[in-house]
């Protein structure tokens, strides 16, 4: 469960300004039961003349008042019970599933290069294995080895091949892909091309990957204000919601001089035959 904060435009006129507002004041929060396995609400908000009342809504929250989804242009007040819900589980799985796609789609010998995925939480550990029909060497940067060892062990199974665990990052002399699922990107990957969703990012190469394609009922009911990113991630974590499970961002951002328009595949080519050269 989470609840999403919906604002609602201002009547004009003192008469009706008032109204509404009494009107949004006695209206409880709205259950939303057919957009996933578990529900969600939504609470109906306008300013006043003193602003948001925000002893109103937390009441309406309840329980739930550390999951908001709201607005970016509306500040949660730091004295409340309320908490602003942001992707952090999330995020690391949009990474991951987008740099496999662009990987997959640029068909580069699998013994060309190398991919490394720092993850150092062990959030990815199911969907590692689908890395090693891509490529011949996956290395794992990881603080948490011992979630990685049914990985391991299926990785062996699957497809007779070895993970490679360690706990820091080391250039290899393959050309490196860095799948940087926890955001740990560091200048020692200065030669590496790094899927990211932080712009300030280090790498030869940065694709920095934003924003979501959403669902048709959900994009049909979700009000514009909300970020659709921060909607599909609470969906995902809070509601059982499996709509998302292999999505990647929907925007890429290439940090790339050379080429001209490039699609994140042929970038991504040019990277590992420039490497070689």
């Amino acid at each position: 469960m989470f609840v999403v904060l919906c604002p609602v435009a201002p009547e004009t006129g003192y008469l009706k300004r008032k109204k509404q507002l009494k009107a949004l004041a006695r209206a409880p929060a709205v259950m939303h039961r057919n957009f996933s396995v578990f529900p969600f609400c939504t609470v109906d908000f306008s300013e006043g003349k003193n602003g948001i009342n925000w002893d109103e809504i937390e009441e309406k929250c309840g329980r739930y008042s550390s999951r908001i989804v709201a607005p970016k242009s509306v500040y949660l007040p730091d004295n409340k019970g309320l908490k602003r819900y942001v992707p952090a589980a999330f995020l690391p799985h949009l990474i991951f599933n987008t740099a496999k796609r662009i990987i997959s789609d640029a068909t580069a010998p699998v013994d060309a290069f190398c991919i490394t995925v720092t993850d150092r939480n062990g959030i990815c550990t199911s969907k590692i294995h689908s890395l090693l029909p891509l490529c011949s060497v996956v290395r794992v940067i990881t603080s948490k080895p011992e979630k990685y060892a049914d990985a391991c062990e299926k990785a062996l199974d699957l497809y007779g091949a070895t993970l490679i665990i360690r706990p820091d990052y080391e250039p290899t002399h393959k050309p490196d892909i860095v799948i940087c699922c926890d955001g740990a990107a560091n200048a020692s990957m200065s030669n590496a091309a790094v899927f990211t969703n932080r712009k300030r990012t280090c790498g030869k190469i940065r694709f920095c990957g934003n924003g979501i394609t959403l669902t048709e009922k959900h994009r049909n009911f979700l009000p514009e204000s909300i970020d659709p990113l921060d909607f599909a991630g609470a969906l995902t974590e809070f509601c059982g919601c499996r709509d998302y499970a292999d999505s990647g961002f929907s925007d890429i951002d290439i940090s790339c001089g050379k080429c001209v328009s490039p699609s994140p595949e042929r970038c991504l080519l040019c990277h590992i035959a420039d490497a070689h050269s």
